[in-house]
């Protein structure tokens, strides 16, 4: 697994661990304020990255009625911004339907994600889905 696998949280993540380590070791033999001071930054900084990478793997999950549905050209498409379900640049989405002894099951619509994260979820014909975006 080399660096480029990581994303940039991951990478935050753990540099603000390894820094809040470093402090710790340094300070236990020298005591230097300043290292008290690092290490309680870093570790600040760790439980802050840590609850967002906590809160960003959950599944976002938007229902989409029939009537949500915009028209453009012959087709009815849906959009979901990047700042709407905050699951980075290069998330993962798929489109849903209500199965029948209740659940969902995956449809035959596309989710298709652009360069800056938006989910663009284009159909025929006006349905009623649940659109999933997972990091």
């Amino acid at each position: 697994m080399a660096l480029s696998d990581f994303e940039s949280e991951d990478v935050a993540l753990l540099a603000s661990v390894a820094i809040a380590t470093i402090a710790a070791v340094i300070d236990t033999f020298y005591g230097s304020p300043v290292f008290k001071a690092l290490k309680i930054l870093s570790l600040f900084l760790s439980l802050g990255l840590a609850y967002h990478r906590i809160k960003t793997s959950k599944p976002y999950f938007k229902d989409m009625p029939e009537s949500a549905w915009k028209a453009v050209g012959q087709q009815y498409e849906v959009r979901i911004s990047k700042s709407e379900h905050g699951r980075g640049k290069s998330p993962h989405a798929r489109c849903l339907v209500p199965g029948q002894t209740g659940g969902f099951a995956e449809c035959w619509a596309d989710a298709e994600v652009g360069s800056d994260g938006e989910v663009v979820v284009q159909v025929n014909s006006p349905a009623a889905l649940r659109i999933e975006i997972r990091k």
